[in-house]
């Protein structure tokens, strides 16, 4: 039974840090399009308000890219009281160093979470 939840941990652990990476490359390329756009603008001598729709959307679509990794950075929070409730304690799966528990975005949406996590790192240090 013990293997399982390892076995499951590691998987959800894996699929995890994927989709993290994955979101961090689609906001470093919208980042990179929302600076080609104005640069754009400007080497072709166009007035401000061309492709001010666009570049509106696409700042827009950097701000939702955002939301959605402060979702996931949630999840993540909440999967390590998850971790605690089904008897796994304190293990790292995946790539990376855990940040200290200082640099945990306070800004988080699950306090409770964001509690757990500092414990479970003091615990691990």
């Amino acid at each position: 039974m013990l293997n399982e939840r390892v076995s499951a941990a590691k998987k959800i652990a894996t699929e995890l840090h994927q989709a993290e990476d994955a979101i961090d490359e689609a906001m470093i390329r919208i980042a990179q399009l929302a600076a080609t756009l104005p640069t754009a603008r400007r080497q072709t001598n166009m007035s401000a308000i061309v492709g001010q729709e666009a570049m509106s959307k696409v700042a827009h679509a950097l701000a939702a890219a955002g939301e959605v990794r402060q979702l996931l950075t949630d999840a993540h929070l909440a999967l390590t009281v998850t971790q605690k409730e089904v008897g796994l304690g304190t293990r790292m799966f995946g790539a990376g160093v855990k940040p200290p528990a200082a640099s945990l975005d306070q800004g988080s949406n699950d306090q409770l979470a964001v509690e757990a996590a500092a414990q479970s790192l003091a615990k691990a240090s």
